[in-house]
């Protein structure tokens, strides 16, 4: 990790190419949900141990994901050094490759009661939010009828945010979800825009 996977190339590609979190991959999703209830659960008792019913974790992180990624070394996923984490529970950047019901099946996995509230982020291009409302109708109920939590969707076009990185003065009104508010893209830091514009838009 020190060395930023420099002449450990062979070992990179295969990181990459093992399963990720957000493909509803059991093995891959396993992990994350133990880790997730090990932080709910050590946290919840906490509380209990002061005395209190119980603490609650809140699985939100703003931009912290993008300023605290820009300070860490590289990890066991692939991630380069200095590159954003990803998004409160969300899938790594560019690891989510198996659709939009993919992810919402991870998402969904992990146990609501054990925290007070999650950050949920989804793309989707205008095309599919008109001509395939039905099916992301469907696609929404099924994640909340399976215990997910709140949904953030970001309907842009493809090249969208690409074109307002380049062009920032053609897309004053432009508003993305970024974790737990909103904001003007090219208002945000180059970092932030970078970690938006990685996550998956589906069409």
């Amino acid at each position: 990790a020190n060395r930023d996977f420099q002449g450990d190339e062979v070992m990179l590609r295969d990181i990459l190419a093992v399963p990720k979190y957000g493909n509803d991959e059991t093995e891959a999703d396993d992990m994350a949900d133990d880790l997730y209830e090990f932080t709910a659960k050590s946290v919840r008792q906490k509380g209990i141990d002061l005395g209190m019913d119980y603490f609650l974790i809140v699985i939100s992180n703003n931009q912290t994901n993008t300023d605290w990624g820009l300070q860490t070394a590289a990890s066991l996923d692939g991630r380069r050094k200095g590159v954003y984490m990803n998004p409160a529970n969300n899938p790594q950047g560019g690891a989510a490759k198996s659709g939009p019901t993919a992810v919402l099946n991870s998402l969904s996995r992990f146990d609501a009661k054990y925290h007070g509230g999650s950050v949920q982020n989804i793309k989707f291009t205008p095309r599919m939010m008109h001509e395939d409302k039905e099916k992301v109708k469907i696609l929404f109920d099924t994640y909340f009828k399976k215990g997910g939590c709140q949904l953030m969707v970001t309907v842009v076009d493809k090249g969208q945010l690409e074109d307002a990185q380049k062009h920032p003065e053609k897309y004053p009104d432009l508003i993305v979800r970024v974790a737990g508010y909103s904001a003007v893209f090219v208002d945000l830091d180059r970092t932030v825009q970078d970690e938006l514009l990685s996550r998956a838009l589906w069409d």
